[in-house]
């Protein structure tokens, strides 16, 4: 009996020995560094938000008070529309004064005419005009720029105008002064290689102080055409042909004609 007790003794001592053992703290280097790693993990971490009050009611916005400014935002539309406004106006006012392809547009485009053609010893062969020559050499304008070339590498200039009309004065308008008026009839000729279309005489009357009076124009009487668009004229001149024109510009009172000036246009159409 006395043997199960002193068994039962020793059990007890050695539960009790390792309950002490499991609950008991951590060395204190230990301690520090789980202490440390902790606070290093919290480091950079935003707080939690502040828990929310269930029981206070959300502010209402009043009726009739809308949630944003109403007033700036229709300001900044009303400028947008205003611009945009202004853009088209400026769009449609453009459409109407494009320049046509014959005149106004090669104005505006400065290309060199391409009149001489020039043959180099070496074989090459230069387009351009002749814009300025001496004893020594040329100067041409081409499409690139200035080129400058000795003569004694020259072999041939030639002539090289592309094919155009051109309509000409055959001699100075026979003028019919009268105190109301004044009738100019004239011939002009076309001494280009293609047919001139609608072919127009203009006629300036000036004053002695170099003031425009008048001014006035007449189509010529030529040759019938009808055109790719389904147009048909009688106001071309082809190549070499001629025509007479006749115009009639009425003058008021106290006008004085002191000399005229005369002005001939043309197109080119298909």
């Amino acid at each position: 009996m006395n043997k199960y007790y002193l068994i039962l003794a020793l059990t007890c001592q050695i539960m009790s020995q390792e309950k002490d053992s499991l609950f008991a703290d951590p060395p204190l280097n230990v301690q520090n560094n789980e202490v440390q790693s902790l606070a290093d993990s919290l480091k950079g971490k935003e707080p939690l938000p502040d828990i929310r009050n269930i029981n206070k009611k959300a502010e209402k916005l009043e009726l009739g008070n809308p949630f944003f400014e109403l007033k700036s935002s229709i300001n900044t539309l009303t400028k947008q529309m205003d611009s945009l406004k202004k853009v088209i106006s400026i769009y449609e006012k453009g459409k109407g004064s494009m320049p046509t392809i014959d005149e106004d547009l090669l104005n505006l485009i400065k290309i060199p005419q391409l009149r001489h053609r020039i043959e180099l010893q070496n074989g090459t062969i230069v387009n351009g005009e002749i814009i300025n020559e001496n004893e020594l050499g040329i100067i041409v304008q081409t499409s690139i720029g200035q080129l400058s070339i000795e003569r004694d590498r020259i072999i041939e200039i030639t002539e090289d105008i592309s094919p155009s009309a051109k309509v000409e004065l055959v001699k100075d308008p026979f003028v019919n002064a009268y105190p109301d008026k004044e009738e100019i009839t004239g011939l002009i000729k076309n001494i280009g290689s293609k047919r001139a279309d609608f072919v127009r005489v203009i006629v300036n009357l000036w004053s002695p102080t170099t003031e425009l009076i008048h001014q006035d124009s007449v189509f010529i009487s030529g040759a019938n055409q009808k055109y790719f668009s389904g147009i048909q004229s009688d106001t071309a001149l082809e190549p070499g042909s001629t025509s007479k024109f006749r115009l009639v510009i009425p003058l008021s009172e106290g006008d004085e004609i002191s000399y005229r000036t005369y002005q001939i246009r043309w197109e080119a159409y298909k």
